[in-house]
């Protein structure tokens, strides 16, 4: 018998949500103790659920939807995952009309999904072309072996930054007793973060400080892998976050972000952010980093340079509704 069922955050549904998503992933692992603190930590003020698709008492998909923040409260992201023995149009379909119902309670107007562009995907990416979706943005992924990564030659770039006055701090292990700190990285992380290409009809949104600061505790706690910050006379003018998920990828890091004040760009800066965070994580076992650019953003060609070798890419399709 194939039902739709709520999700109660048990225990047993992170651990076989956990299982249904490794079985769709094709280059990463998830834990499920780092959804539960994911979920734990959610903007309680917007719209977050999943719908879980069983045959009989076995899960066999999941439909993850949340309401988007301010300018885009009206806009559903979501992500579809179906164990691939059961990845049939029938099911895709339960759980995305039933989706469809429950996002009318914030009056959902736009629909917006991210896949990659890997056989994984391409029934999700069959469906969503058959219920009109429009590819709106094309995202470069990237991964390298950092112990690849020649960290000699850009120390003479990093000491002609030292000698103009910019220093480079690891935000949890130097930079705690720094006057306003977290205002201070919040605000950068704005700021540059407003740069970042997003799909047309997408606003980039500022969640209050205190979701900040619990998103921010959380990484610190169960996901850090390093954050430097650049800062000149006082001022933060550059930062890089990265996450490392020591329970089901220790030697693997993830790119949150990286970005520089738009006054002091082009002088190398981000460069070395990213040498230096590679410096850290060497020194914590970890092997590889992934990131990713919107196809057209020239950060890709830094990538390029310090060895990132392209994977699969990242493809977002949207559908007004």
């Amino acid at each position: 018998m194939i039902k739709i069922k709520k999700f109660n955050a048990t225990d047993l549904e992170f651990r076989e949500l956990s299982r249904i998503d490794n079985l769709v992933n094709h280059d990463s692992i998830d834990h499920p103790d780092d959804d539960k603190n994911s979920w734990e930590i959610r903007d309680k003020s917007l719209i977050r659920d999943r719908l879980l698709l069983y045959k009989d008492k076995t899960l066999i998909g999941v439909m993850y939807y949340s309401q988007g923040r301010a300018q885009n409260q009206r806009t559903t992201f979501f992500t579809l995952n179906i164990d691939p023995d059961y990845n049939i149009k029938e099911y895709r379909e339960l759980l995305y009309n039933q989706m469809l119902k429950e996002i009318k309670i914030f009056d959902s107007n736009k629909i917006l999904t991210s896949i990659y562009d890997h056989p994984n995907y391409d029934l999700v990416k069959e469906f969503l072309i058959d219920e009109k979706f429009k590819l709106v943005q094309t995202n470069r992924e990237y991964s390298c072996d950092i112990r690849k990564v020649d960290i000699e030659k850009y120390q003479p770039l990093i000491k002609k930054l030292e000698f103009d006055g910019i220093r480079f701090y690891d935000s949890k292990q130097e930079m705690k007793a720094f006057p306003n700190h977290y205002q201070k990285l919040e605000e950068l992380e704005w700021i540059y973060g407003q740069d970042f290409p997003i799909p047309d009809g997408i606003e980039h949104t500022r969640e209050s400080f205190e979701q900040y600061m619990k998103y921010k505790m959380d990484y610190e706690k169960n996901s850090y892998g390093t954050e430097i910050v650049a800062v000149k006379d006082g001022i933060y003018i550059g930062s890089t976050d990265l996450s490392v998920f020591p329970k089901s990828e220790p030697h693997k890091a993830w790119t949150e972000g990286l970005g520089v004040l738009k006054q002091f760009r082009r002088k190398g800066i981000a460069t070395a952010l990213k040498i230096k965070a590679i410096e850290k994580l060497i020194d914590k076992g970890v092997r590889e980093i992934r990131t990713d650019n919107e196809e057209n953003n020239p950060m890709y060609k830094i990538n390029v340079s310090l060895g990132f070798k392209p994977v699969p890419f990242s493809l977002d399709y949207m559908r007004e509704i």
